[in-house]
């Protein structure tokens, strides 16, 4: 998926396939808002109006550059998560055994398939803590660059969200789901009103 053309992976996404799916597409939206990260901090950096911002711009865009890469990585991993709970769904199940040794894979697919959009989660919340931190300090003719990239990752964060919580609905394992959904809540707690925070300030400064 991740070597497509855009075209493709639309495509892909729109058709009946069950994968890639809104993780996937979460993960997407959340490179696209990282991508966005670096443009701005790329626009930035050998300007003479804001040369003593450029310690801090490169700082993120090396920063920025690291959860392009990871979020990328995480399009193709959801699928492959998704794809393993399908065929552990498809497992035998006529003897005692086979639907003991059925359920195992099940739950245990099902825990991988949480934790990919729980992953795409953390890295949207630290790359909207870069956009934070390059407010102010940001070439002023691309700030509405930030907001964008702000909202794509709120949509990342909140769209990844959805996807562990469909998750561990399915999941036996309480203090797996009780972790899970603890951790995830406090991401929540940070990132929505982050971003929220960056497109305000943006807003203000049109």
């Amino acid at each position: 998926m991740i070597n497509s053309s855009i075209k493709e992976f639309l495509d892909v996404l729109a058709s009946k396939e069950p994968a890639p799916g809104g993780g996937a597409a979460s993960a997407l939206v959340g490179a696209v808002g990282t991508a966005l990260m670096s443009m701005v901090a790329n626009l930035t950096v050998g300007k003479q109006k804001y040369k003593e911002s450029e310690p801090l711009m490169k700082e993120l865009l090396e920063e920025a550059a690291k959860l392009q890469k990871d979020l990328i990585k995480l399009i193709e991993e959801d699928t492959e998560a998704f794809n393993k709970v399908a065929a552990a769904f498809k497992m035998p199940k006529n003897t005692e055994e086979e639907k003991a040794k059925r359920k195992e894979k099940v739950q245990e697919a099902l825990k991988g398939a949480a934790n990919v959009p729980f992953q795409i989660m953390e890295k949207a919340v630290e790359a909207l803590r870069l956009h934070e931190k390059s407010l102010g300090h940001a070439n002023s003719s691309a700030i509405s660059d930030t907001g964008v990239g702000a909202l794509c990752l709120k949509a990342a964060l909140c769209g990844a969200w959805l996807n562990v919580k469909i998750n561990l609905g399915s999941i036996d394992d309480e203090d797996f789901v009780r972790e899970y959904n603890e951790k995830a809540q406090q991401l929540l707690n940070e990132g929505v009103p982050l971003a929220d925070k960056v497109y305000e300030a943006v807003l203000e400064s049109l």
